[in-house]
């Protein structure tokens, strides 16, 4: 896959929908409503920053898939919101990066339709704060936290 490919994008966070940046960054770009889908990683809640973060692991991370109508336009927005400034680039929140996905398949019941997307990752290097405020979570899943707190 190349940049200007229109590779799907996967969300655990803020972009998912009824998330409060799924509205402005992904409602009336996305073809249908997304899919149920998971990723192997370590999903942390950054509350001193009102969103979570995915590093390297081998836990089941979950949230959403989207297919962008306007794969440039769309993820250079979203790159300028995830703070993603080009490729390693040392001042980067978040880097891009084609991940292994694991779409839920209503039919067999299981999360078996495997594909690649882009996924964006924390760079915990550039977080002081992360060590000591950042709270683990071993059920991968960021929308159950979220909701369960009434913060969209």
């Amino acid at each position: 896959m190349t940049e200007t490919s229109n590779a799907p994008l996967f969300t655990y966070g803020s972009l998912m929908v009824g998330k409060h940046n799924h509205q402005q960054y992904l409602a009336g770009k996305i073809f249908g409503t997304g899919l149920p889908g998971r990723i192997k990683g370590k999903l942390y809640d950054l509350p001193y920053k009102g969103y979570p973060a995915v590093l390297a692991g081998d836990d089941w991370v979950y949230g959403e898939v989207f297919e962008l109508k306007s794969f440039q336009e769309t993820i250079t927005a979203m790159d300028k919101m995830e703070h993603f400034y080009g490729e390693d680039m040392t001042k980067n929140e978040y880097q891009r990066r084609f991940t292994k996905i694991y779409i839920w398949n209503e039919t067999k019941q299981a999360y078996c339709d495997e594909r690649v997307a882009y996924c964006y990752h924390y760079v915990v290097e550039n977080d002081a704060r992360f060590a000591k405020e950042s709270v683990y979570l071993p059920h991968g899943d960021w929308h159950e936290v979220r909701s369960k707190e009434n913060i969209s």
